[in-house]
């Protein structure tokens, strides 16, 4: 869970980073670790080993690290004391002739920075280099403790443990076999299945909303909650990522829906744990993903919309169509947005449909899950029912986190006039802060071995299996209409098309 005032330290330990040369460890991974440091919530001895294929020195890298666009480190005025904390090793971590190095400043780093046979590994890498690496790992004798052999320090065991971003696997296939090979080299406990919204404060204040508050729980359920929607929209496009895109692990389906909407859902839908331990959390969590109601190819018209932009315009500054960008296939059929309708067949959420949607390049950037509540069982106020808008409970993740509550109430003077109004709590008014950075949260959580917010096998294996028959059907069905919504847009009308014959509509304010 988030750290507390009495969360136990992180231990001393080696932090090795591969594909340390690519822009999520310059962007995201050392400006986290910077921050965990600054924050003294980093262990007390450490140090950081970046690897990678290009050729820097240690004081190169430093200076790109500290220098990397959009962070300047290099200006906070700690920077110089933590940057000797960061090395590097130009090698090739998929070629067993990369490992001697590798290991020999392993060695030199654990003596010189005192950080024992603690060691984290970092995969930063395109998913095709994870099995190499993964098995390199364990051929070079790396993970003492991988299969709990020869512990001598039964209290304070060394550890090994291992971070893995996504994507993880393209189906349901690729993913169990890289559930496989990581479960040949590391134990379930040390494999940490990143996904940074489970990182978002707002997500993980969700928890807090539900079982914190008796004005919550007693009516999160089928009978008071109309339907669920969580959105992911961006404004972007690809940026240069069109190649990723139409890989066979890109698409909004396979990039955004099958992997963090899916887990914020999870929360959202789960039963209360017995204690908020990693084990008892994750659970709940996955039994939630074994009643994701699995599609027919029959039905996958009716519950999913695909969509490619075209040209447009976002934020009054053109935008080129999808298919026009770098490294895309001028035919491509890939989604970059994506609307789904999944259901939980539970007791709890009987029937109770949750929307998932995700799109780039559309008309606002924002991340949020949106509780709709039914009407009242008897309409007093008939008339002005009907011009009424539902109950909500807002959760906005990005980029104003808050949580928001509309509801109906009688407008000043003479008169029965209702009108809708918003209780808002404001996060970064309410705390006199600003959110703290998701990369930071999960990693200093992976520091104390705490696995509450980072994926189970289970749950990679339920969310593939709920999504392929969808991802099936697109490919045997390639859609004639594409590009179906112009840049700046919300997205195709048959997502609005599909949501109207349910009798809802998606919240787009």
């Amino acid at each position: 869970m988030p750290p507390t005032a009495h969360a136990t330290p992180p231990e001393d330990s080696l932090i090795l980073i591969f594909g340390a040369s690519g822009d999520l460890t310059k962007r995201k991974l050392i400006p986290a670790l910077f921050e965990l440091w600054k924050n003294g919530q980093a262990p007390e001895n450490f140090a950081i080993l970046g690897v990678s294929r290009s050729r820097y020195t240690d004081d190169e890298y430093r200076d790109a690290c500290g220098n990397f666009d959009g962070n300047d480190l290099a200006s906070d005025p700690r920077w110089a004391e933590f940057r000797d904390l960061v090395h590097y090793e130009a090698s090739d971590a998929t070629a067993a002739e990369g490992w001697p190095s590798i290991k020999q400043r392993i060695r030199t780093l654990s003596e010189a920075h005192r950080t024992g046979q603690n060691l984290l590994f970092y995969l930063s890498l395109a998913p095709q280099f994870f099995e190499p690496v993964i098995v390199n790992i364990g051929n070079n004798g790396l993970v003492t403790e991988g299969k709990k052999y020869c512990t001598i320090d039964t209290q304070r065991p060394p550890w090994q443990r291992i971070v893995i971003e996504k994507p993880f696997g393209s189906d349901p296939g690729s993913a169990a076999h890289l559930n496989r090979v990581l479960a040949q080299v590391f134990d379930e406990d040390a494999i940490y299945r990143i996904d940074h919204y489970l990182g978002k404060e707002l997500v993980q204040n969700l928890m807090v909303l539900r079982f914190a508050n008796s004005l919550f729980e007693p009516i999160w359920n089928h009978r008071y909650i109309d339907h669920v929607q969580i959105t992911a929209s961006e404004t972007v496009g690809v940026e240069g990522r069109g190649a990723y895109y139409d890989s066979p692990s890109g698409g909004a389906m396979r990039d955004m829906v099958q992997s963090h909407l899916l887990q914020v859902a999870s929360i959202v839908a789960m039963e209360p744990p017995i204690t908020l331990d990693a084990e008892d959390v994750r659970t709940e969590k996955v039994k939630v993903f074994k009643a994701l109601r699995v599609p027919r190819a029959e039905d996958v018209p009716e519950i999913a919309v695909r969509g490619q932009y075209g040209e447009g315009s976002v934020k009054g500054e053109r935008y080129p169509a999808y298919r026009s960008e770098e490294g895309t296939d001028p035919g491509s059929q890939t989604d970059t947005f994506a609307a789904v309708k999944f259901h939980v067949d539970t007791w709890r959420w009987g029937n109770t449909p949750f929307y998932l949607r995700s799109g780039k390049a559309m008309a606002q950037k924002k991340t949020e899950i949106v509780i709709y509540l039914k009407p009242t069982p008897h309409a007093l106020f008939r008339e002005q029912a009907m011009r009424a808008r539902p109950n909500q409970i807002v959760i906005s993740v990005q980029p104003n986190p808050g949580i928001r509550l509309r509801f109906e109430g009688k407008k000043p003077g003479i008169g029965l006039n209702i009108k809708d109004v918003v209780m808002d709590f404001d996060y970064e008014e309410s705390w006199r802060a600003s959110p703290p950075d998701g990369y930071a949260s999960l990693l200093f959580d992976c520091l104390r071995g705490d696995q509450t917010n980072y994926k189970h096998r289970d749950e990679i294996q339920s969310s593939w299996n709920a999504c392929q028959p969808i991802l099936d059907y697109w490919d045997e069905n390639p859609a004639e209409d594409l590009p179906n919504y112009n840049a700046g847009t919300w997205g195709p009308s048959a997502a609005d098309v599909m949501m109207a014959k349910d009798g809802r509509y998606w919240r787009n304010d």
